[in-house]
């Protein structure tokens, strides 16, 4: 076992380096991973963009925590179900010391991770020998996404619109989609965004040209009323727009639900209609084991095309470009391949 790795280090603002650092002690109930895909969230355009202090991680640090891997070391008193060989997505929150203030250092952006205290199905998820490292990498962001889009245990009738077309948008989608939703609708601004969300199976509006409340109408039928307003079941928000989520929130009819997984600032309710509607708003931060369980079945059985956000592959020596091009807003979702 070679005894250094290359790690991408955070030194500051838009300063991330290629460093040769110990390869992690691996302890008698630890695994170690050599990472073959990961993924770059907003989080880590944050700490690139804007410092990483804000967020837990200083100079001298690695990041990154969207990761999937192979087990190259095992602990000896790790259990018999994880095995040396095993391709597996790592969770992060589970996986370091810390949770979640943890979890943004956990190593993705490194050639290897130590998964700390490794039980199978609680830091460690078996993918099987032939899953698509592409696809699979992908698992930890869909999980945010689907947490939230599920939180209400929609029925297949149910019809839903998710706010914003980002990855976690695109994942919330694909997770109602994949749990048989037929009316999902997916709402932004960006063209070539929206047409993932199609890809994946939505309807989708571009409210740069077309008229929110009428096309929501048109897809989910009208409530009826002195005023119609979009007969609209479940609203997801995943955009962070305040203006967008006051004006879907104006929308609410009888027990209309909202699911909110991106951070915005203050938002104004009505007192009146907020009354008389009685509509009922979750906040939703991060995944629970069985959100983890319903992503990784949905991306190993193909129920959606949720791949389709991937847009750009760097190697790991290039992910200051990487980075870069996540911060760019062009592409969607930009992943680091070790094995390129």
């Amino acid at each position: 076992m070679q005894k250094t790795m290359k790690s991408a280090i955070y030194y500051g603002v838009q300063d991330v380096r290629i460093e040769e650092r110990p390869v992690p002690t691996v302890g008698d109930n630890d695994v170690l991973v050599k990472n073959l895909r990961a993924g770059i969230c907003g989080s880590d355009v944050g700490i690139f963009m804007h410092g990483g202090e804000n967020y837990g991680v200083f100079p001298g640090s690695q990041f990154g925590h969207e990761m999937v891997g192979k087990i190259v070391e095992k602990g000896k008193n790790v259990g018999k179900d994880i095995n040396v060989g095993d391709i597996v997505f790592v969770d992060p929150v589970m996986s370091q010391p810390g949770g979640i203030a943890g979890s943004i250092m956990a190593g993705a952006f490194s050639e290897y991770t130590l998964v700390t205290n490794a039980v199978s199905g609680v830091n460690v998820y078996n993918l099987g020998k032939n899953a698509n490292l592409d696809k699979a990498v992908l698992i930890e962001p869909m999980s945010v996404g689907v947490q939230g889009a599920v939180a209400y245990d929609p029925k297949t009738t149910d019809k839903a619109v998710v706010l914003g077309a980002g990855p976690i948008g695109l994942s919330a989608a694909a997770g109602l989609i994949g749990r048989g939703l037929k009316n999902v609708v997916v709402v932004d601004i960006n063209q070539d965004r929206l047409n993932k969300a199609k890809e994946i199976g939505a309807k989708i509006i571009n409210t740069k040209t077309e008229n929110l409340k009428d096309k929501l109408i048109e897809y989910c039928g009208a409530f009826p009323g002195y005023f119609p307003l979009p007969d609209v079941d479940l609203y997801v928000d995943a955009a962070g727009a305040p203006s967008l989520f006051a004006e879907v929130f104006g929308y609410a009819r009888s027990h209309t639900k909202y699911a909110i997984i991106a951070v915005f600032g203050q938002v104004t309710i009505p007192g009146q209609p907020f009354i008389a509607a009685q509509p009922i708003i979750y906040g939703s931060q991060g995944y629970t084991h069985e959100t983890i369980v319903e992503v990784i079945d949905h991306i190993l059985k193909d129920k959606t095309n949720i791949s389709t956000i991937v847009t750009d592959k760097f190697k790991h020596k290039d992910i200051s470009e990487a980075l870069k091009k996540a911060t760019s807003g062009q592409g969607i979702k930009v992943i680091i391949d070790y094995e390129a």
